[in-house]
């Protein structure tokens, strides 16, 4: 009897310990601060980071008010930011150092800001064939549904230009080349993850646009160089692991993520690849790079038992690695103006979960107010 007694409280004591305690934090760069505190940096070298989230609290036993994790983040400027996810979809006007509540917790999967006031929101249902693509011209003080009852899917939403883009997985997807005033399904992206608009060139009959999907478990790319109305499949090499993450930063240069921390790089477009190894095996959950080869790439770090590397950066394309941030962070989407500002999201694994914000830090070694 006094050992399942002693089993329990030991089991007690850990969850208390990861859930209240300095170690459930386990932010080994840097610590998350309330909004009320100074901005910490965490520092690797000549890489600072202010780590934030947007205000939620955790607690044991169904205890506070966790925001979970975030998936999305997109920014019209350095200061206006919004970002969504399970924990809710919130806005900033000081580059994310500080946010505010505009839609309660959901299935908040995907935002993306085509003016200063402008909002797309894409809501997906888990485990339903189901999706909802909302609308906002007025900073989200109200909504309009765009496609009611014909989205099936919430695989990715990218706006770029004139293009609105709903990538639906297994299910149509939609696009639209007109800022969203008409729209045309297509049914030959089965299976996508992910895409990607460079917009660095536009071309004459549109912008060059890139789906990473995969069919049999097999992954696969295509290319458009008319703003969707044609596809071209880009082979790419065989035996890779399934794909996490795309990124171009030129209609020409371009990277996938994959399972075992590889990586494909192209400079013409996917006519050729070259596979990098990050210095992990870990998944490759989100990339970005700028057009001269910089960059970073967040890895799957999910579970709080075995907290390890969570962010890498590169300065010569993908050929080699720097770790740069660790702990108890899993970033889910990567976004940069150049280097001079850069966000990156996800949450902190823990009991419970929060969400977690790394921003940039332009300020070299000094404490913001």
């Amino acid at each position: 009897m006094n050992r399942y007694i002693g089993a329990e409280v030991l089991s007690l004591l850990f969850f208390c310990l990861f859930t209240n305690g300095d170690f459930a934090q386990g932010f080994w760069q840097g610590h998350p601060v309330t909004p009320s505190l100074p901005i910490l940096s965490s520092s690797t070298g000549e890489i600072l980071f202010d780590l934030v989230n947007t205000g939620g609290s955790g607690g044991g036993f169904g205890l506070g008010k966790p925001h979970f994790h975030l998936w999305d983040i997109d920014c019209w400027d350095e200061q206006i930011c919004w970002s969504c996810g399970f924990g809710g979809v919130f806005k900033s006007v000081d580059g994310g150092y500080h946010w505010q509540t505009v839609k309660e917790p959901g299935g908040w999967y995907h935002i993306q800001l085509t003016a200063k006031e402008e909002i797309w929101l894409l809501e997906g249902f888990h485990g339903e064939a189901k999706g909802r693509l909302w609308h906002s011209t007025d900073n989200g003080q109200s909504w309009e549904e765009i496609l009611p009852n014909q989205i099936k899917g919430f695989g990715g939403l990218i706006c770029k230009g004139s293009v609105r883009f709903v990538l639906c997985n297994d299910y149509p997807s939609w696009i639209s080349i007109d800022q969203g005033k008409t729209w045309q399904k297509i049914n030959k992206l089965f299976g996508s993850l992910q895409a990607s608009i460079p917009g660095d060139v536009r071309l004459e009959n549109g912008f060059m646009i890139y789906v990473l999907g995969h069919k049999q478990e097999l992954p696969y790319l295509l290319q458009s160089k008319d703003g969707g109305k044609s596809w071209k499949e880009i082979k790419l090499p065989e035996g890779l692991p399934y794909p996490r993450s795309l990124f171009f930063a030129t209609s020409w240069m371009g990277w996938i993520g994959f399972g075992q921390g590889k990586i494909l790089a192209t400079t013409d477009g996917g006519g050729s690849w070259q596979l990098f190894q990050l210095p992990t095996y870990k998944e490759i959950t989100a990339l970005w790079f700028d057009q001269e080869g910089r960059g970073f790439a967040a890895v799957e770090n999910d579970n709080y038992l075995k907290l390890a590397d969570a962010l890498y950066r590169t300065d010569d394309g993908g050929r080699s690695w720097k770790l740069i941030l660790s702990g108890a962070k899993q970033f889910n989407k990567l976004l940069g103006f150049e280097l001079k500002r850069f966000w990156a999201v996800g949450f902190s694994p823990g009991i419970p979960q929060n969400d977690l914000i790394a921003i940039l830090n332009a300020k070299e070694n000094k404490i913001l107010p």
